[in-house]
């Protein structure tokens, strides 16, 4: 195989309660890695659609997972990778970028040079990459490779759970237009938490999760709650107050930060699906910042190769 082309999709993670344990991959949006052989051995970026993103391969999150992939299948000193990285996901807004790029670069190696490596290997690559810009967790990587939603239980080693998403359920990302630096926002979050916070958040996760496989709205209503890490933020996110009231009066389940944020995550009912998204938007509006909406499916396949 002389070249590959993959599409990894765009995720939403933490969902209210589920801090950097639980992801859901969705449609519509993700970036897509073509890797080419070369006659140089190791990797090197020949182009990223955004300027912003680095070519350097020390610092793009594609060319690091492709490089954990050489090495972890012994192929460092003979094979040469070239990526071409097409970002269809916005930086620093919560909906995976850098990790979409480093799944995709990862599996964009895999099967460029058909290794002999698992999924779960794959997942380490990612892993490792992100962790150079972003933060080692996994719950956007994992869901972005697997597809669906997943609970990430640990990392060495990997250890991940899909959850189902009854089939009612959609999706409303709503990012505004500023932007909010991953590491940034993992600076203000608390060293301890109080032992009721933590009861109380590991309660709402399973709330949570028993109400995306039951496609129970109560459930999902009452669990949609954040105690630990959104409180510590709030003043990274303007405007998010006001959209989340927004979107809950027009018929959301729940609105939470997705990721570091800025974008927001609202679980709906599908036919409810616009008219939060209108509403998310509008509340933005009303505080004089711009917002764009994407309405959403789970994406249940995951990274893949395309055309």
């Amino acid at each position: 195989m002389a070249s590959v082309a993959v599409f990894a999709p765009g995720t939403a993670s933490n969902i209210g309660p589920g801090f950097d344990c639980l992801g859901i991959a969705f449609t519509g949006l993700g970036d897509t890695v073509r890797a080419a052989r070369s006659d140089e051995p190791g990797v090197r970026v020949v182009s990223v659609s955004d300027d912003r993103v680095p070519t350097d391969p020390l610092l793009n999150t594609a060319a690091l997972a492709a490089a954990v992939v050489l090495r972890r299948a012994g192929l460092e000193r003979e094979a040469g990778v070239e990526l071409r990285v097409e970002k269809g996901l916005p930086l620093a807004a919560g909906m995976g970028g850098s990790a979409a790029s480093a799944v995709g670069g990862a599996l964009a190696a895999h099967e460029l040079l058909k290794t002999h490596l698992s999924r779960i290997d794959l997942l380490v690559a990612a892993v490792e990459a992100e962790a150079v810009v972003s933060g080692r967790h996994a719950d956007n990587a994992a869901p972005c490779l697997f597809g669906g939603a997943v609970i990430v239980a640990g990392l060495d080693p990997p250890e991940v759970t899909p959850v189902r998403v009854h089939e009612s359920l959609g999706l409303v990302l709503v990012t505004p237009a500023y932007e909010v630096a991953t590491a940034e926002a993992r600076k203000v979050l608390p060293a301890e938490v109080p032992r009721a916070d933590a009861v109380g958040q590991a309660a709402r996760l399973a709330m949570l999760v028993l109400g995306l496989e039951r496609g129970d709205a109560d459930l999902v209503r009452r669990a949609m709650w954040d105690r630990i890490a959104e409180p510590r933020r709030a003043p990274l996110y303007p405007g998010y107050p006001q959209a989340r009231t927004a979107g809950l009066e027009a018929g959301a389940l729940g609105v939470a930060v997705s990721g570091a944020g800025p974008t927001l995550v609202a679980l709906a009912l599908r036919e409810k699906r616009q008219a939060v998204a209108a509403a998310l938007v509008d509340g933005y509006g009303k505080g004089g910042i711009s917002a764009r909406a994407h309405v959403a499916d789970v994406d249940a396949t995951g990274a893949r190769v395309v055309p």
